[in-house]
């Protein structure tokens, strides 16, 4: 019931539905980029502008997924003006969440921020997926899909270039 009446405040305050203009904006975006970090390492990152033109850098790690000796995988590719527009899509819907206001919240899992830029302007929409507050999840969902479809993208090209990083 607690919970209920959380989610149910939230919903009131605005918190869990993006507003017209955040949604009216995603039309005159110029770039979107996203990074996502665990304790100060790399996990993902990419950018997917406007004209097409896309990047994207994923770590591989050797031995467990925490280790400190990884490769980073960039990869540069291009993108049809429908996919942009798709994900421009799915950036204008996202709600505007304030980690500030979690209630349950982990404090060693992944964080990192969605960029929108455009009309010389650019907006960071900060992240962490250690909230546990159910509209917070739902909003972390969202944005795993975006993630999701890129590195999609991503996948389907060789890298150009690959980064070793040695930890200690």
């Amino acid at each position: 019931m607690r919970a209920l009446a959380l989610f149910a405040a939230l919903l009131a305050a605005g918190c869990a539905a993006p507003d017209a203009d955040a949604q009216s904006s995603s039309g005159r975006l110029d770039a979107i980029a996203f990074e996502i970090n665990s304790w100060g390492q790399p996990i993902d990152s990419w950018e997917v502008r406007a004209d097409g033109t896309a990047r994207h850098a994923q770590k591989v790690p050797e031995g467990s997924p925490r280790s400190a000796t990884y490769r980073l995988e960039h990869r540069e590719f291009t993108v049809e003006a429908g996919e942009f527009a798709r994900l421009a899509e799915m950036a204008g819907a996202l709600p505007r969440l304030a980690i500030s206001d979690c209630k349950m919240r982990a404090t060693d899992l992944p964080y990192g921020a969605l960029r929108l830029s455009g009309a010389g302007a650019e907006e960071a929409i900060r992240f962490d997926t250690g909230c546990q507050d159910a509209p917070y999840q739902a909003f972390v969902a969202r944005l795993r899909a975006m993630d999701e479809l890129v590195t999609g993208w991503a996948e389907q090209h060789a890298p150009a270039r690959i980064e070793e990083r040695r930890g200690r």
